[in-house]
């Protein structure tokens, strides 16, 4: 079929090229400018007429025509009859024109996370859980993005679904749970069920989607990176007021936290699904973008009336600013919401854009009253996956919703979250000391962002006690061991090359120890944080000057120092005896 997004775009090129053009990028700053170039050209003077960042509605509007869905109910005439949103009805002549430029905060935050990670690492929040479902894997958070994604198509379009609409909508809700680096994205170390963006967008190429895969790329990688500003930048909203969500929301208006709103929650990918579902004809960009608006809307209006809404960590009405002004910015700004989502219904429906979308705009008031997702939200934990969804999951997705790198760095987090989004889930089995080792790690990676911000060392130091370690023999035979992470490349790898080494005859080590230093999972996230962020202090360190201490050094003193015994054996097992390269 033809593509329903307009011919609007800079880049008329395959969608697949413009993929690789932007994973060249090594900062997220590079990957939004060249997004950016993409989509607007070079001449784009990145203000609030940006079409990338920002969405300026044309003037005038299309003209009323013949209407080809019937009104909505729930409209400007019946809404004050209701409660959502503070509980005020509909107020005309709400502002749609932005007030805020985002390049320059976008650009700022960017700028401080480039430097940061300057040589590599994560960053404090890097996948970290933002769920509140208390999930305790990598594996559970990945199906239930899947299962939502099948949920809300279900909603949207019926049976006129394919696997690809599925996977792209569950990439698309990804990052609302685990936060996200966008360059792992673009780097393709973040995988759905062995599937890359890459992969997808290699699938719809294919498929022929033309410039809707292009549409589709950009608003993803638009997504990815304004999702990841929100989360590393939220404390600062918090904290200091002085974050994306406070400059927004100081002011009474609220356009600009509705467009950032739909590019987060990126329903405009959404929109163009649900057109292509329904085998449109090219779609006017007006009525693709307000559908998306609207969806994320009618999804918060329905969570506000179950009281979730206040639960999510990045209202679009929060307000922001001196107490004695924020009761009267934030009714303005709640009855702004409500009324510019009536005001946009009115103008799809008199405008005559189709149904399928019209009806997509308004679907948040259904699905949020059907999907498991919202109630585990508020329940905090999640439902077992029924049968038939099960079935639907594995022949749209497959069967391993995860790998070994994404489930190691999502493990690691959970061991240091804090014990109070633990309450439900099982207790962790890594030993104190190590456990005490990834909190200071963690530590050091808070600070670094803090102290970043203040101007101050980026890498405080954490003093560890290395008294035991004081023979060349522990010394090479730690470094035998930090070695490792870089030889596995999963759990199973990982042990056996544990085995090689500790199985030694002249100290013999049984796999009943090494389970009383942690779980095979535990262990696994402890070498994953050496892969990404080896440092100094880095947790994979730690592991093995733990298990030097506390298995070793005792006989080893008696039998007396004999340097040299495990550089023998590193070369009888072919490992490269050049320490791992540790981060300053």
């Amino acid at each position: 079929m033809n593509p329903v997004a307009p011919n609007t775009l800079a880049y008329q090129g395959s969608a697949l090229e413009a993929f690789d053009e932007i994973a060249r990028n090594k900062t997220s700053l590079g990957l939004l400018h060249t997004a950016h170039v993409l989509w607007c050209g070079d001449s784009c003077s990145r203000d609030v007429d940006c079409t990338f960042l920002h969405y300026k509605r044309p003037e005038p509007r299309l003209p009323n025509i013949a209407a080809r869905s019937p009104r909505h109910r729930y409209n400007k005439d019946t809404a004050n009859f209701f409660t959502l949103m503070g509980g005020e009805g509909y107020k005309p002549g709400i502002p749609q024109k932005h007030r805020i430029n985002f390049w320059p905060i976008v650009e700022s935050v960017l700028r401080k996370v480039d430097h940061i990670k300057s040589d590599g690492g994560l960053l404090f929040c890097d996948y970290t859980d933002w769920t509140k479902k208390q999930d305790s894997c990598a594996r559970m958070t990945m199906e239930y993005v899947c299962r939502d994604s099948i949920q809300w198509l279900a909603l949207w379009c019926g049976t006129a679904t394919t696997a690809l609409f599925a996977r792209l909508i569950a990439l698309t809700t990804l990052p609302d749970d685990p936060c996200i680096p966008p360059l792992d994205l673009f780097h393709q170390r973040v995988r759905m069920y062995g599937r890359s963006l890459r992969d997808l967008v290699k699938e719809m190429v294919e498929e022929g989607w033309d410039r809707d895969a292009t549409h589709v790329l950009l608003s993803i990688a638009r997504q990815f990176v304004l999702q990841y500003i929100e989360k590393v930048d939220f404390e600062d909203n918090a904290r200091s007021n002085n974050g994306i969500h406070a400059q927004m929301g100081r002011d009474e208006e609220v356009w600009d936290s509705i467009v950032y709103r739909t590019h987060t929650a990126n329903t405009y990918v959404a929109s163009i699904i649900v057109a292509r579902a329904a085998a449109l004809p090219e779609i006017n960009g007006d009525w693709l973008f307000c559908s998306a608006v609207n969806d994320a809307i009618s999804m918060d209006l329905g969570k506000s009336a179950l009281r979730v809404y206040q639960l999510d960590n990045h209202n679009p009405t929060a307000t922001f600013g001196p107490k004695e002004k924020k009761q009267k910015i934030q009714a303005r700004r709640q009855v702004g919401y409500h009324s510019i989502y009536l005001d946009l219904m009115d103008d799809l429906v008199n405008t005559g854009c189709p149904e399928p979308l019209v009806h997509y705009a308004s679907a948040g008031f259904l699905f949020v009253q059907m999907h498991p997702r919202y109630l585990e939200r508020s329940l905090g934990f999640r439902f077992p996956v029924h049968e038939a969804m099960a079935r639907a999951l594995q022949n749209r997705f497959g069967d391993e919703p995860t790998d070994a790198w994404l489930d190691g760095l999502i493990h690691l987090r959970w061991l240091v979250s804090t014990s109070d989004t633990k309450e439900l889930q099982p207790k962790s089995t890594l030993c104190e000391d190590l456990l005490a080792a990834c909190l200071k790690r963690q530590s050091q990676r808070k600070s670094a962002w803090d102290s970043n911000h203040a101007g101050s060392s980026k890498n405080p130091e954490i003093l560890t006690d290395d008294s035991d370690i004081h023979c060349p023999c522990a010394a090479d035979w730690v470094t035998t061991i930090h070695t490792l992470s870089s030889q596995a490349n999963n759990p199973d790898e990982l042990q056996k090359l544990l085995g090689s080494v500790m199985n030694d005859n002249s100290v013999p080590f049984s796999a009943g120890q090494l389970s009383t230093v942690g779980s095979r999972d535990d262990i696994w996230a402890l070498c994953m944080a050496c892969k990404v962020d080896c440092s100094n202090d880095c947790e994979w360190l730690a592991f093995a000057k733990y298990v030097w201490k506390q298995f070793y050094s005792a006989s080893h003193i008696g039998q007396g120092c004999h340097a040299g015994t495990f550089t023998k054996l590193k070369n009888d097992i072919g490992f490269n005896i050049t320490m791992t390269k540790v981060r300053d």
